[in-house]
Formats: C-alpha cells, sequence, structure tokens
C-alpha cells in the first residue's frame, strides 16, 4: 500500500492534470454507444495496389457499415456515402475506401504536410491493448500522405511524432470524375492501402496479428465546404473566416476528437467468413474508461477525485453496480488528488486498472 502511495505522489511530482482535456457530461453519454466491429478476411492471393479492387479476394470482403459524424446518430447524416472494405495476409492489412464526392479537388502535394486541410481519408490503428502507442495515416485525392506515431493521446499529453513513416506503405487513389475540375460533376474517389505489419511495431514488438486477434481501428473523412474562384477549389469562407469541417467516421466517437482510440472499433483477423465478435475485454475496458471520464467531471465540481463507485454514479448512472460480475476497488490518497481504480469482471476472469493520467492496464486474458 505504502508503495503505491509513493509511485503516485511522484506521479503528481511529475504532471500535471490541468493538460487534460476535460469532457462535458452530455459528452460522456454520447461516448456510450456501441462501437463496430469487423470481421477481415484473410487472402491468398497477391492484392494490385492501384485503387480499383478488382480482386477477386475484394469481392469476397463486405463492405463496412457507411460512416456517420463523430458525435453519433443524433447528428446529421452525412451528405455523401463512405464505406471501407478490409483484407490481410501474412505481410499487410489491406484497405479499401470508397468516397462519394461530387467535386474531387485537392492541392496539398507535399509528403506530412497537414493533409486535412483538404478533403482527405484517416486511418487510426491502435495494434497494442496494453500499450497507449497508436498510428495515423492521412491521404487526400493526390495521394499525398501523412503518416505519425502518438505514444499517447493529445489529450493525456502526447505529442504527434511526425518524422516517423510507415516504412514500404502502399497507396493508390483512383478518382471516377476528373481532379481538380469543376466544370462536371464527379461520382466518387478511393483509397486503397497496403500498411505492412513489420513497419508497425512497440520498442520490444511487432504488430503482426494471428488468427482471431483484435485490433482496435477507426476511419475518419474530413470533408470542407468549398468555393469555385477562377475555376480553383478552395475551402469556403465566411466572414474572413473558414466554416468548420464536417468529420465522418465510421465508429462514432461522441466527441469531436479522433484522438479517443478507447472509442473506436475493432477488427478481427478471420481465416474465414464466419461473423465476427467482441473482444471478451471490450466491457472491461468500457467500464475503466468510463470510470475516467466520470472522474474528471468528479474532481471538476468537488475539485478532488471520487472514491466510491456511488460518488461517479450520481453523477450519471453508466457503470453496473457491484454484483456476481463486476467489482471495484478504489485507492487514493489522503487528499484525493490522485487515484487508481481496479475493475474486476469475474466472469470473464479479467482485471483492468486505471488512474487519474489515464494510464489503463488489462490483466487476465
Amino acid at each position: 500500500m505504502k508503495s503505491l502511495y509513493t509511485i503516485l505522489t511522484l506521479l503528481l511530482c511529475s504532471s500535471v492534470n490541468s493538460i487534460y482535456a476535460q469532457t462535458t457530461l452530455e459528452q460522456v453519454q454520447h461516448m456510450q454507444s456501441t462501437p463496430k466491429h469487423y470481421g477481415v478476411l484473410r487472402t491468398s492471393t497477391p492484392i494490385q495496389i492501384d485503387g480499383k479492387a478488382d480482386e477477386d479476394s475484394w469481392q469476397q470482403a463486405a463492405w463496412t457499415d457507411s460512416f456517420i459524424d463523430i458525435e453519433g446518430k443524433h447528428r446529421p447524416h452525412p451528405t455523401y456515402d463512405t464505406k471501407v472494405k478490409m483484407l490481410w495476409d501474412d505481410e499487410y492489412l489491406y484497405l479499401y475506401a470508397q468516397l462519394e464526392e461530387p467535386h474531387v479537388w485537392g492541392n496539398l502535394t507535399e509528403r506530412d504536410t497537414i493533409i486535412y486541410h483538404n478533403n482527405d481519408f484517416e486511418v487510426f490503428l491502435k495494434p497494442f491493448n496494453n500499450s497507449p502507442l497508436y498510428y495515423e495515416i492521412e491521404i487526400n485525392p493526390l495521394n499525398t500522405v501523412m503518416d505519425l506515431l502518438m505514444p499517447n493521446p493529445y489529450r493525456l499529453g502526447g505529442d504527434a511524432l511526425m518524422h516517423w513513416d510507415v516504412k514500404d506503405l502502399k497507396t493508390a487513389v483512383h478518382i471516377e470524375g476528373t481532379l481538380n475540375n469543376p466544370n462536371d460533376t464527379d461520382r466518387y474517389w478511393t483509397v486503397e492501402m497496403a500498411i505492412p505489419f513489420r513497419s508497425l511495431s512497440t520498442y520490444s514488438r511487432r504488430a503482426t496479428p494471428k488468427v482471431d486477434d483484435y485490433w482496435q481501428i477507426n476511419f475518419s473523412r474530413v470533408q470542407w465546404q468549398h468555393n469555385i474562384i477562377d475555376g480553383r477549389y478552395s475551402r469556403k469562407k465566411q466572414e474572413g473566416k473558414l466554416l468548420h469541417e464536417d468529420n465522418w467516421v465510421w465508429s462514432a466517437i461522441g466527441i469531436i476528437n479522433m484522438h479517443f482510440p478507447e472509442r473506436w472499433g475493432y477488427i478481427q483477423f478471420l481465416n474465414n467468413q464466419k461473423e465476427s465478435t467482441f473482444p471478451v475485454h471490450y466491457l472491461i475496458e468500457k467500464n475503466a474508461w468510463n470510470i475516467f471520464y466520470l472522474q474528471q467531471l468528479y474532481r471538476k465540481s468537488n475539485a478532488h477525485y471520487a472514491n466510491s463507485l456511488e460518488d461517479l454514479n450520481s453523477i450519471t448512472n453508466i457503470l453496473p453496480v457491484a454484483n456476481e460480475r463486476w467489482s471495484y476497488s478504489f485507492l487514493t490518497n489522503t487528499e484525493n488528488s490522485l487515484y487508481q481504480v481496479e475493475v474486476h469482471d469475474k466472469s470473464q476472469g479479467l482485471r483492468a486498472t486505471i488512474d487519474n493520467y489515464g494510464n489503463y492496464m488489462l490483466h487476465g486474458r
């Protein structure tokens, strides 16, 4: 007990809670939607990365559900349809996205420029459940790529490592229409990617999946309103300010921020056509992060963290009460300025811990 208090005290001296973005109660409630899941079929035939997805393997792969607004179904449905297919083999995760679009345009051509200043398609990958590290890849209709590594989400003090690249990444874009031509109406543009597993790694291991493994993943489409001036496209302004972009995603976050990896969807690497399922740790992870969100709200109102489940459920009753399946153990310092909570899912033989810095760890399977 004393050693944990010592660790918590040292952490308090080396970090500042105020850097962590606060969520509102309304946002926390919107973040209760069930994430998407998708079974990625294994392919035994070569995939040519040309943006066309005309191989037989692609015909066997199912489309994801169409994208929705990043905040969820309570927001207006996206103007244009977006959907994705996925495949895998020993070397690559393959992605094929189709983005309905009557005006395909772009002007960014330099690698690792801020691609979402154009309309773009974005991939977020988190291969390791017990590591906060994740990857982001963005691409525009000119096939210009921005990729980065995030050791930790921005809201938890992370920095984007822009110098990092997905080595040997393969990408292609195909346009059903004409690029940067405002005089016609386009149909859609597509993105095809081969993401090499060997390029996604922590300091100690590679992200090479096995059959039935799970990754967390999400996709985002950034869509800007535009002007056409002298035959050229540009982002639309009103009273000298850019209008806000739309953010359409596969699996809703509940808040306008993609950097909540615990809110992404799941892919399961399959060998055949069986239905995908959620990983057994899905619910315990959801409950642990709900504790983190509610602790932020509790501290905002009370100037300290809660030390009981009852205190947190007084904000909003989203955590299952202690029962035959769930139990909780709260550990705080004397001032309740630091905490660690252990959640026990007895039905699955799993334990998870989370603390006031957003350090999440699954114990068990």
